[in-house]
């Protein structure tokens, strides 16, 4: 019998509603009986519906023999599909044993997640019809502060292969593939916008990814403004006051200040970076453009002593820059 469960019903609806089911794309309906499919490869009946056809198609199911003939690219297009329904299955079966409390009762078309559609279906031998329900967005409330874990330290915790008794999400127990499209479509995103591959070993990346993934279906992505505007100037916050705390463990034990001088043969610009290091760990103050200052002993001199008045002449116990003639000169003044 094929599977009458709302996610992977029979369908009864129109034929718009038959189109999504990839199945019936290699098989052709027994006009004698709906239940009953032939195979587009090998010419095999098969009975219990489209479901049938599919598991024939895919192979590797005990109910039917298994096509000889079908074409990979379609064998991985019809189990594709049944990982995404079988899944589905499991989110649709999880909704109804939660309390309705439990999700957001707000209308709103950008926050709701849908439950995939699968047209009319009956069951049950009944003639009524009745169409999925929306899944809503969990209500996120103030004990999700404390009781969802820190995305950061979830990732170190991975990293040093703490998490591996864990239990395992929803979407972790799904098939492999289904992890592959995620990677396909984050790899795709880095193709569009050219963005070096090395960013994919920062914490900070995989921060990310664990935040979306603990939010779950439909987040709504920062705007071009937010990037640009409140979250950019929340971050500067952010730094702000973690250089409150440098500052203060320069005060206490000491800090050096290193400049770092480089040449950018693109634009042909000599540019040097200034950090400040301490017990605490180091950080970046600016970068400047010393083209025009770099063979001037006395100018780089200046730049150096206000980096110094800046830091806190009191708090630098040493100056830090290459070996350089000017640089050299500079430091004897």
């Amino acid at each position: 019998m094929e599977d009458s469960t709302p996610s992977s019903g029979k369908v009864s609806g129109s034929g718009s509603s038959k189109s999504l089911d990839p199945g019936r794309k290699y098989g052709k309906q027994d006009p004698t009986n709906r239940n009953n499919f032939f195979c587009n490869f090998c010419g095999v009946r098969t009975t219990g519906g489209v479901f049938r056809l599919k598991q024939h198609l895919v192979g590797g199911h005990r109910n039917t023999l298994a096509c000889q003939k079908v074409p990979e690219h379609v064998r991985k297009e019809i189990q594709d599909y049944m990982d995404i329904k079988k899944a589905s299955k499991e989110a649709y079966d999880m909704s109804k044993r939660l309390p309705q409390s439990y999700f957001d009762e707000e209308e709103d078309d950008d926050e709701c997640v849908e439950m995939p559609k699968a047209g009319k279906f009956s069951g049950g031998g009944s003639k009524g019809s009745s169409s999925l329900p929306q899944k809503k967005q969990k209500t996120k409330g103030p004990l999700d502060m404390f009781f969802t874990p820190n995305p950061a330290d979830v990732v170190k915790a991975r990293k040093e292969g703490r998490d591996q008794g864990r239990q395992k999400t929803l979407n972790e127990m799904c098939r492999k593939d289904l992890r592959n499209k995620v990677c396909r479509d984050i790899a795709r995103f880095f193709y569009d916008g050219g963005i070096p591959f090395h960013l994919l070993t920062l914490d900070s990346f995989h921060v990310m990814c664990e935040s979306i993934g603990q939010f779950g279906p439909g987040l709504k992505p920062p705007s071009m403004y937010e990037a640009r505007v409140p979250l950019l100037k929340k971050e500067v916050e952010d730094t702000e006051k973690a250089m409150v705390e440098h500052k203060e463990e320069w005060a206490l034990k000491g800090c050096s200040i290193l400049s770092d001088g480089w040449r950018d043969s693109t634009v042909q610009k000599d540019i040097v970076n200034f950090l400040v290091n301490s017990p605490k760990g180091s950080v970046f103050i600016r970068s400047m453009d010393v083209s025009d200052v770099v063979k001037d002993a006395n100018l780089l001199f200046k730049i150096l002593d206000d980096l110094v008045e800046e830091v806190g002449e009191e708090n630098v116990v040493q100056v830090v820059t290459d070996n350089a003639s000017n640089y050299v000169k500079a430091g004897k003044k």
